[in-house]
């Protein structure tokens, strides 16, 4: 059997509004992890120059089946 809550727009505003912020608020946080996580960095920057100097390999290569 069905059941309906009803809840006042207003309320459901207040919740939309908290889950936004919560979500942005671990994007903030997973950021910062990253920004000091210096195993992270370090993967990054030579993914980054490999990628520049034309070092890369095609998906198919790298995908598992």
């Amino acid at each position: 059997m069905p059941q309906t809550v009803t809840i006042p727009v207003s309320v459901l505003k207040k919740l939309q509004t908290a889950t936004k912020a919560a979500v942005e608020a671990q994007d903030a946080l997973e950021d910062y992890f990253l920004s000091i996580d210096e195993p992270f960095l370090n993967r990054m920057r030579a993914a980054r120059t490999n990628h520049r100097a034309r070092r890369t390999k095609p998906l198919a290569f790298i995908k598992k089946p």
